[in-house]
C-alpha cells in the first residue's frame, strides 16, 4: 500500500552528512521526496512509497552512528500526492557549510570502508588457521600411513625368512615397500614445511596491508583537515 510520511528529525543530525545517509536510503528503497535542514537544527523528510519501505527507512535511519546521532523522531502518515519522481536532498545553505559536511560523509565512508575491509581480513585469517589444520591433519594421516607401510614390511621380512623358496623375491619386494613408505615421510615433512611457510606469508601480508590502510587513512583525515582550514581562511 502505497503512503506518504512527513518525518522530522532531531539531535545532532545537522552537519553530519545525516542528509546524504538518508538520500541512499531512500534510493535503494525506492522512495521518492526530499530531505532538507531545518532552520531549528533538525532534518525534515517527506516520502512517498509502499508502507513496509518507509517503515524500513524510519528503522534505518534512527542510529547512534559518529558523528550522527538521532534522538527523536516525529511521523505524520498521509495519503500520498504522487508530486514527487524521485529522491532529492535540497541544499539550501552556503558554499562552506556544504563543504564541511561533504567531508563528514567522505570521513565516515573512510571509517566503514577501513571497517569492513578489516572483517574482512579476520575472516581470510580464519580460514587460512583452518586450512593451517587440514594440513597438519593431513601431514599427521601421511605419517601413519608411513609407519604402517613400514609396519608391513615387517611383516613382509619375516615372512621372506620363513619361506626359503620365495624369500629372494619377497625380500625384494619387501625393500620397495619401505622405499615407499620413506617417500610418503618425505612428502609428509614437505607439506609441512609448506603449510608453514603459506601460512606465515599470509599472516606477514595480512599485517603489511592493515598497517598499510591505517596509514593512508590517517593521511587522508590530515588532508581533509587541511582543506577545512583553507575552506575557513
Amino acid at each position: 500500500m502505497q503512503k506518504r510520511a512527513e518525518i522530522k528529525v532531531y539531535g545532532r543530525v545537522q552537519k553530519a552528512g545525516f542528509r546524504d545517509f538518508i538520500d541512499e536510503i531512500a534510493f535503494n528503497l525506492n522512495l521518492n521526496g526530499y530531505v532538507k535542514n531545518l532552520d531549528d537544527g533538525t532534518v525534515q523528510v517527506v516520502c512517498e512509497g509502499e508502507e513496509a519501505a518507509i517503515s524500513e527507512l524510519l528503522q534505518k535511519i534512527n542510529v547512534t552512528q559518529y558523528p550522527i546521532r538521532v534522538e527523536n523522531i516525529e511521523v505524520t502518515c498521509k495519503e500520498p500526492t504522487g508530486e514527487y519522481g524521485t529522491f532529492e536532498l535540497i541544499r539550501d545553505e552556503d558554499l562552506t557549510t556544504a563543504t564541511y559536511e561533504r567531508m563528514d560523509v567522505a570521513a565516515r565512508y573512510i571509517r566503514e570502508m577501513n571497517s569492513n575491509l578489516c572483517q574482512k581480513m579476520d575472516s581470510i585469517g580464519g580460514k587460512i588457521d583452518g586450512l593451517g589444520g587440514k594440513m597438519d591433519s593431513l601431514g599427521g594421516k601421511m605419517d601413519s600411513l608411513g609407519g604402517k607401510i613400514d609396519f608391513l614390511g615387517g611383516k613382509i621380512d619375516v615372512l621372506g625368512g620363513k619361506i626359503d623358496s620365495l624369500g629372494g623375491k619377497i625380500d625384494v619386494f619387501g625393500g620397495k615397500v619401505d622405499s615407499f613408505g620413506g617417500k610418503i615421510d618425505v612428502l609428509g615433512n614437505k607439506i609441512d614445511l609448506a603449510r608453514v611457510k603459506i601460512t606465515s606469508e599470509i599472516r606477514i601480508s595480512r599485517e603489511s596491508l592493515r598497517s598499510h590502510l591505517d596509514e593512508r587513512i590517517s593521511v587522508i583525515e590530515r588532508e581533509l583537515a587541511l582543506i577545512r582550514a583553507k575552506v575557513v581562511t
